[in-house]
């Protein structure tokens, strides 16, 4: 049984979740803290404060917490008056509710997000296994940081919950993009192993500049990998993004594996989302 975490909610809330999920999920409730563990939950149910500002924090925490997997972050509130979710949805909400929708489309859309990410298919790994062992060999060479590779799922969102990311645009046999994605803390570790500096020196430009060149040194070693492949792509100058919730545009109906690493407690993301031009159907 799918297991989902309730957040802050009052007694009324209880009850209109416990009438959304019925017996497709078990519920679990506890109040909000600084030390969030997500790991197993399938889906986040937090309810709204009185203060905006409150909410986004906790959001965005719990956001963090959810350390670049798939987890659903669905927030209910009981107003009746219309007010924007835009702040909530760029902090890391995934759906804003209210307990006076209408309860068949609630329960839709939270069945919806209860489906399971797709698992790679075997031919698909023959393309990811390189990008994950060229981002772990980069960070252990040049940086002396231990990595290992979590788990990959498919999505086919362009919302990326980070706060840094490189992006590589893919051309030639194969088109797409590669991004790599961290969270402020351990980009600046990264970065400073990288450039041999104490942290405390690593500043917004060279973190920028830092991510640029990890970036780049992921998809050149990947790249000379598939010479001679369907996957073989030429690389352009990498860029990069700052600040949570950003967008990042894929190629249109072509789905985006998020591979995740771990070092030490913190991990990141590599999204691949590649496609070989002989394979594309034509219209």
């Amino acid at each position: 049984m799918k297991k989902i975490l309730g957040i802050n909610c009052s007694s009324k809330v209880e009850k209109v979740l416990a009438d959304l999920i019925g017996e497709k999920g078990q519920m679990e409730y506890e109040p909000f803290h600084d030390r969030m563990v997500l790991e197993g939950y399938q889906m986040v149910v937090l309810e709204m404060g009185r203060k905006e500002e409150q909410t986004v924090q906790q959001i965005r925490k719990l956001r963090y917490a959810c350390n670049f997997q798939n987890i659903p972050i669905v927030l209910i509130h009981g107003r009746k008056k219309y007010f924007s979710s835009q702040p909530y949805m760029i902090a890391g909400a995934t759906e804003v509710l209210s307990i006076h929708d209408p309860s068949a489309a609630c329960r839709q859309i939270i069945n919806g997000h209860l489906i399971p990410s797709r698992e790679p298919l075997a031919e698909e790994f023959e393309y990811l296994e390189p990008f994950i062992k060229n981002t772990c060999h980069i960070l252990q060479t040049m940086a002396s940081i231990d990595v290992k590779f979590k788990e990959v799922y498919f999505s086919n969102a362009i919302r990326i919950f980070g706060d840094v990311s490189g992006i590589m645009g893919l051309s030639g046999n194969a088109d797409g993009t590669l991004v790599v994605t961290f969270f402020w803390d351990l980009a600046k570790m990264v970065v400073a192993k990288m450039m041999g500096m104490e942290e405390e020196n690593v500043d917004a430009e060279l973190i920028h500049d830092g991510v640029s060149e990890f970036i780049n040194m992921i998809s050149g070693s990947t790249k000379r990998e598939f010479v001679g492949k369907p996957y073989h792509f030429e690389i352009s100058l990498p860029s990069v993004v700052v600040g949570p919730g950003h967008q990042i545009g894929h190629l249109q109906d072509t789905s985006v594996a998020v591979l995740i690493f771990q070092v030490g407690v913190h991990c990141f993301a590599l999204h691949v989302c590649i496609k070989p031009k002989e394979h594309r159907v034509n219209t």
